[in-house]
């Protein structure tokens, strides 16, 4: 049997060398030429079918390499969408707390920091608008106890409380009424109102009295828990008739109440 293998092996190595030595010699030169134009064609196309399949492969693998791309960028976009809302919010909220720490210098007054939880739309028949803080009567907390922003203007007062909850009418609403006095040469006191849940009124003002638009408006310490001098807001309009024992003004509020974020409630 070796015998037998190791004839393959001469034969076939000398038909090799037979084969390269009459390729040397060029006797083969021909039959190679009729060789190379028989199988170019079929070579030609085995060549662009393996071409189009390797672009095809290319092609595919550069989309969904592309659609991953997108995807993670989607997601990143997202990511960092959401850290910028919870920044502009922890920014917002240390410069109340920023104000609160300023106003808080200038009075003896103490304060407890509250979040509002909710706020009630205003109601077209009542005129009402109440906002609910995250404080109750575990917190000390009590009725009739005045709200005030970061920079000590009066949004509001306490009219119910249970455990961890109070519930505060704002200034603008129409059953809240506060002690009231124009800054004026006068010192008008009144009460002041809340009008269509978006200004506050005070009426019953004498017509001697001098009351002009831009006034500053403040609380007059008249209402128990809630000090003297707390800006309410500014007179936007005088209805006086020459004809009436009284006159009325209008006051506007400083303040934005839609976007109340944190408040703090004046402790006695």
């Amino acid at each position: 049997m070796g015998k037998i293998n190791s004839k393959k092996y001469i034969i076939i190595s000398a038909v090799i060398g037979l084969l390269i030595f009459l390729h040397i010699i060029k006797i083969l030169t021909p039959i190679e030429n009729i060789t190379v134009r028989l199988f170019n064609p079929i070579l030609g196309s085995l060549y662009k079918i393996s071409s189009n399949l390797r672009n095809t492969y290319k092609e595919q693998t550069n989309k969904r390499d592309m659609a991953k791309l997108a995807e993670g960028l989607e997601e990143k976009i997202e990511e960092l969408t959401v850290q910028n809302a919870k920044l502009k919010v922890i920014e917002e909220e240390n410069q109340i707390l920023r104000e609160i720490l300023k106003f808080s210098k200038r009075t003896d007054a103490s304060f407890l920091l509250s979040h509002i939880v909710s706020q009630e739309a205003t109601n077209e028949v009542s005129k009402s608008r109440t906002i609910i803080i995250d404080k109750g009567a575990s917190d000390g907390l009590r009725k009739g106890q005045g709200v005030i922003t970061g920079n000590g203007i009066l949004v509001g007062k306490i009219i119910s409380v249970k455990d961890n909850l109070s519930e505060v009418c704002l200034i603008t609403d129409s059953s809240c009424k506060l002690a009231a006095m124009v800054q004026n040469q006068d010192k008008t006191s009144g009460i002041g109102e809340g009008d269509s849940g978006l200004t506050i009124k005070i009426n019953f003002i004498p017509q001697t009295e001098i009351i002009n638009i831009g006034d500053t408006v403040v609380t007059s310490g008249l209402d128990n828990n809630i000090p003297r001098g707390l800006v309410i807001g500014k007179v936007s309009k005088v209805n006086k008739e020459n004809n009436e024992l009284w006159q009325n003004a209008v006051i506007q509020p400083l303040i934005n109440l839609d976007n109340l974020i944190i408040v703090s409630v004046i402790l006695p």
